[in-house]
Protein backbone atom coordinates (compact mmCIF):
# COMPACT_ATOMS: atom_id res chain seq x y z
CA UNK A 1 0.00 0.00 0.00
CA UNK A 2 2.77 2.34 0.60
CA UNK A 3 4.31 1.79 -3.11
CA UNK A 4 0.64 2.90 -4.18
CA UNK A 5 0.26 5.78 -1.91
CA UNK A 6 3.57 7.09 -2.61
CA UNK A 7 3.46 6.46 -6.47
CA UNK A 8 -0.08 8.37 -6.42
CA UNK A 9 1.69 11.24 -4.12
CA UNK A 10 4.31 11.67 -7.11
CA UNK A 11 2.49 10.87 -10.11
CA UNK A 12 0.27 13.97 -9.12
CA UNK A 13 3.13 15.99 -8.17
CA UNK A 14 4.40 15.62 -11.33
CA UNK A 15 1.39 16.10 -13.67
CA UNK A 16 0.82 19.66 -11.96
CA UNK A 17 4.58 20.02 -11.76
CA UNK A 18 4.76 19.17 -15.65
CA UNK A 19 1.78 21.13 -16.31
CA UNK A 20 3.65 24.48 -15.11
CA UNK A 21 6.64 23.82 -16.09
CA UNK A 22 5.79 22.90 -20.06
CA UNK A 23 3.61 25.94 -19.91
CA UNK A 24 6.12 28.36 -18.46
CA UNK A 25 9.23 27.54 -20.62
CA UNK A 26 6.52 27.60 -23.81
CA UNK A 27 5.71 30.91 -22.71
CA UNK A 28 9.33 32.08 -22.20
CA UNK A 29 9.99 30.59 -25.96
CA UNK A 30 7.29 32.38 -27.18
CA UNK A 31 9.05 35.63 -26.21
CA UNK A 32 12.22 34.33 -27.45
CA UNK A 33 11.16 33.46 -30.62
CA UNK A 34 8.55 36.62 -31.23
CA UNK A 35 5.43 34.11 -31.97
CA UNK A 36 3.04 35.96 -33.24
CA UNK A 37 0.02 34.38 -31.63
CA UNK A 38 0.40 34.41 -28.07
CA UNK A 39 -2.86 35.20 -27.32
CA UNK A 40 -4.59 33.32 -29.92
CA UNK A 41 -3.99 29.42 -31.30
CA UNK A 42 -0.33 29.52 -30.02
CA UNK A 43 -1.74 29.86 -26.77
CA UNK A 44 -4.03 27.18 -27.10
CA UNK A 45 -2.18 24.62 -28.26
CA UNK A 46 0.45 25.11 -25.48
CA UNK A 47 -2.60 25.54 -23.18
CA UNK A 48 -4.78 22.66 -24.53
CA UNK A 49 -2.46 20.26 -26.29
CA UNK A 50 1.35 20.39 -25.48
CA UNK A 51 1.01 21.19 -21.55
CA UNK A 52 -1.43 18.51 -20.61
CA UNK A 53 0.77 15.83 -23.13
CA UNK A 54 3.71 16.50 -21.26
CA UNK A 55 2.35 16.86 -17.59
CA UNK A 56 1.61 13.03 -18.48
CA UNK A 57 5.05 12.24 -19.48
CA UNK A 58 6.20 13.57 -16.38
CA UNK A 59 3.68 12.31 -14.16
CA UNK A 60 3.86 8.63 -15.36
CA UNK A 61 8.05 9.25 -15.24
CA UNK A 62 7.23 10.27 -11.66
CA UNK A 63 4.92 8.00 -10.90
CA UNK A 64 7.13 4.68 -11.82
CA UNK A 65 10.41 6.18 -10.36
CA UNK A 66 8.54 6.60 -7.07
CA UNK A 67 6.81 3.25 -6.70
CA UNK A 68 10.53 1.63 -8.23
CA UNK A 69 12.15 3.64 -5.46
CA UNK A 70 9.96 2.66 -2.86
CA UNK A 71 9.50 -0.60 -3.54
CA UNK A 72 13.13 -1.22 -3.53
CA UNK A 73 13.38 0.64 0.12
CA UNK A 74 10.75 -2.02 1.25
CA UNK A 75 12.21 -5.06 0.04
CA UNK A 76 15.46 -4.05 1.48
CA UNK A 77 14.11 -3.30 5.07
CA UNK A 78 11.86 -7.14 4.89
CA UNK A 79 15.48 -8.57 4.12
CA UNK A 80 16.69 -6.93 7.13
CA UNK A 81 19.39 -4.08 5.40
CA UNK A 82 18.10 -1.45 6.52
CA UNK A 83 16.57 -0.48 9.80
CA UNK A 84 12.97 0.93 10.83
CA UNK A 85 12.30 4.40 9.55
CA UNK A 86 13.18 6.57 12.72
CA UNK A 87 10.61 9.22 13.53
CA UNK A 88 10.67 12.61 12.69
CA UNK A 89 12.48 15.49 14.84
CA UNK A 90 10.84 18.01 16.31
CA UNK A 91 12.23 20.44 14.18
CA UNK A 92 11.24 19.32 11.03
CA UNK A 93 7.73 18.04 12.47
CA UNK A 94 7.04 21.88 13.40
CA UNK A 95 8.16 22.91 9.85
CA UNK A 96 6.09 20.63 8.05
CA UNK A 97 3.03 21.35 10.48
CA UNK A 98 3.65 25.28 9.84
CA UNK A 99 3.96 24.94 5.82
CA UNK A 100 0.62 22.95 5.78
CA UNK A 101 -0.86 25.23 8.30
CA UNK A 102 -0.04 27.61 6.65
CA UNK A 103 -1.67 26.87 3.03
CA UNK A 104 -4.46 25.70 4.76
CA UNK A 105 -5.41 28.44 6.39
CA UNK A 106 -4.70 31.12 3.09
CA UNK A 107 -6.77 28.26 1.14
CA UNK A 108 -9.60 28.17 3.53
CA UNK A 109 -9.48 32.24 3.89
CA UNK A 110 -9.58 32.37 -0.41
CA UNK A 111 -12.65 29.79 -0.29
CA UNK A 112 -14.27 31.38 2.61
CA UNK A 113 -14.22 35.05 0.45
CA UNK A 114 -14.99 33.46 -2.91
CA UNK A 115 -18.40 32.16 -1.08
CA UNK A 116 -19.14 35.47 0.65
CA UNK A 117 -18.25 37.41 -2.45
CA UNK A 118 -20.85 34.70 -4.48
CA UNK A 119 -23.39 34.86 -2.11
CA UNK A 120 -23.21 38.86 -1.80
CA UNK A 121 -23.39 39.38 -5.23
CA UNK A 122 -20.66 42.07 -5.67
CA UNK A 123 -16.87 42.01 -4.60
CA UNK A 124 -17.57 45.70 -3.59
CA UNK A 125 -17.55 47.20 0.20
CA UNK A 126 -19.42 49.72 1.46
CA UNK A 127 -16.24 51.23 3.29
CA UNK A 128 -12.97 50.88 3.43
CA UNK A 129 -12.53 48.95 6.76
CA UNK A 130 -14.79 46.42 5.23
CA UNK A 131 -12.42 46.40 2.32
CA UNK A 132 -9.24 46.27 4.31
CA UNK A 133 -10.51 43.67 6.53
CA UNK A 134 -11.48 41.48 3.52
CA UNK A 135 -7.84 41.93 1.68
CA UNK A 136 -5.97 40.85 5.09
CA UNK A 137 -8.10 37.95 5.90
CA UNK A 138 -6.20 35.27 4.19
CA UNK A 139 -3.30 36.47 5.51
CA UNK A 140 -3.89 36.73 9.08
CA UNK A 141 -5.68 33.18 8.20
CA UNK A 142 -2.65 31.97 7.24
CA UNK A 143 -1.02 33.06 10.20
CA UNK A 144 -3.21 31.26 12.40
CA UNK A 145 -3.06 28.19 10.59
CA UNK A 146 0.43 27.75 10.75
CA UNK A 147 0.61 28.72 14.19
CA UNK A 148 -1.86 25.92 14.85
CA UNK A 149 0.03 23.26 12.57
CA UNK A 150 3.53 23.68 14.57
CA UNK A 151 1.36 22.98 17.62
CA UNK A 152 -0.35 20.41 16.18
CA UNK A 153 3.10 19.49 15.03
CA UNK A 154 4.97 19.74 18.80
CA UNK A 155 2.13 19.11 21.39
CA UNK A 156 2.60 16.22 23.67
CA UNK A 157 1.11 12.80 22.59
CA UNK A 158 0.97 11.05 25.66
CA UNK A 159 2.36 7.87 26.30
CA UNK A 160 2.71 4.98 23.60
CA UNK A 161 0.34 2.10 24.79
CA UNK A 162 2.87 0.15 27.44
CA UNK A 163 4.75 2.61 27.86
CA UNK A 164 5.66 3.47 31.53
CA UNK A 165 5.14 7.71 32.44
CA UNK A 166 8.52 8.99 33.44
CA UNK A 167 7.00 10.78 36.64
Amino acid sequence: MRVLGWALFWGIAGLVGGYIAAVGIGLVLFEVFRVSQREGAAAMGLAFVIGPFVACLVALASAATAAIVTRKRERQREGGHVAPRQPWSRGARALVGGILGLIGGYGAAIIALAAFYALRGSPYFSSYAWAYAAAWAPFIAAALGGGLGVWLALRDRGNAPGEVSPG
